[in-house]
């Protein structure tokens, strides 16, 4: 996982704040987005990805496209994810990168 800013400003009144942007390599060996998905499916008490769709309020199809890597998982995703498990926004952070070596 990268992260890139836009380059700094001295914001003025009205001006818009730079933000963080993450960029997620789904072709990235460290992108374990299965088992975050298999993880929360545990924790929530769910049996399929369709149980897990209508949990997290999305269309099922997405849920399958994010598993299989055809669709990065969204920032919108990840908060839907935070919002119905409580785990901390590192945690789920740390489905998506590669472990230290």
């Amino acid at each position: 996982m990268r992260t890139t800013a836009t380059p700094p400003a001295t914001p003025t009144a009205g001006a818009r704040v730079p933000r963080t942007f993450v960029t997620i390599d789904v072709n990235d060996p460290g992108y374990n987005i299965g088992q975050l998905l298999d993880y929360v499916t545990e924790i929530l008490g769910l049996k399929n990805d369709a149980a897990l769709s209508r949990e997290l309020g999305v269309a099922p199809p997405l849920v399958s496209k994010i598993r299989h890597a055809k669709i990065a998982i969204s920032a919108a995703m990840l908060l839907r994810i935070h919002d119905r498990t409580h785990l901390s926004i590192e945690k789920i952070r740390s489905f998506l990168m590669a472990p230290a070596t």
